[in-house]
């Protein structure tokens, strides 16, 4: 097994002992000055707390396997205006505030509002305007829009 593959192979084993999702992680080597990075998320949130714990039970297990002897770690939440990226994702937020970014034929439409309600074929968004219904095929990006 690789190196890369062993230290993701920690991070996720370590999020799911805690009870912690792993939103997104990289690893990086220069070197002596390795960067490991991961963002962790649970239904309930995210704290300093929860970073800060999960910081020292993945150190614990990399340092115990002895597979990477100098780096640094960054833990953090997906942030307040995370990118929405799945359909569990818009219904977890039903009811936060939205930006969408769609093609719509062969034009690109952007619709920000609140998500008004999402199911397995599309996300609804309250808009000034009305209720716009958004496939997820046609969705280029989104993220909530706090």
């Amino acid at each position: 097994m690789q190196l890369k593959e062993r230290i993701s192979e920690l991070v996720r084993e370590t999020a799911a002992r805690l009870g912690y999702m792993v939103y997104e992680s990289s690893v990086l080597f220069k070197g002596e000055n390795s960067q490991i990075h991961v963002k962790i998320d649970s239904l309930a949130g995210i704290s300093h707390n929860d970073c800060e714990h999960f910081s020292r039970e993945l150190s614990a297990r990399i340092d115990s396997d002895d597979i990477l002897p100098n780096y640094s770690l960054e833990v953090s939440s997906p942030g307040l205006n995370r990118l929405l990226r799945t359909k569990d994702d818009f219904m977890r937020f039903a009811g936060a505030p939205v930006k969408v970014v769609y093609d719509e034929g062969a034009e690109r439409k952007v619709a920000k509002g609140t998500i008004d309600a999402a199911d397995d074929a599309a996300v609804m968004v309250a808009t000034e305007k009305g209720t716009t219904a958004i496939s997820y095929e046609t969705i280029t990006s989104a993220n909530l829009d706090y």
